[in-house]
């Protein structure tokens, strides 16, 4: 699948493409956050990117100043099953695949580099929280 289509993977598509319009490609963002929680069984990844859609950064402040020039969000994924996780090191060179599974339907993720891989598959994916925000700092090119 390609990274810009991950969209198509999530449980509600149709308010997330009217709120965003145009979503990132994760291979242009940065993966910061992984939480895992034994109780929902599930996954968050948290990304980050400075590629940011026009339509997401709103108008100017006063001053002509950007008021956003970046877009952070997280993906929870539920019903998490065959969970492996090897290393977690903050690499920021990272392979991120995400794609539906055949038979039985499912998502299967995988984020790798070369001292870490975390695997799993799941039954939904969610944007579960997203925002724009003025950040100090660029992030390395992706």
């Amino acid at each position: 699948m390609n990274a810009s289509e991950w969209y198509t993977l999530l449980a509600t598509t149709d308010e997330v493409r009217e709120t965003f319009a145009a979503l990132p490609d994760l291979d242009r963002c940065s993966l910061f956050f992984c939480h895992i929680d034994e109780r929902d069984v599930s996954v968050t990844l948290g990304f980050d990117t400075r590629h940011v859609p026009a339509s997401l950064l709103g108008e100017p402040d006063e001053s002509g100043k950007a008021k956003a020039n970046a877009f952070e969000f997280f993906l929870t994924f539920t019903s998490v099953t065959d969970l492996r996780v090897s290393g977690w090191g903050g690499s920021t060179a990272r392979s991120i695949r995400i794609e539906r599974t055949p038979a039985p339907a499912e998502i299967a993720v995988s984020v790798e580099s070369p001292t870490e891989r975390i695997s799993f598959r799941a039954h939904e994916a969610v944007v579960s929280r997203s925002r724009t925000y003025l950040a100090a700092s660029p992030l390395p090119n992706r």
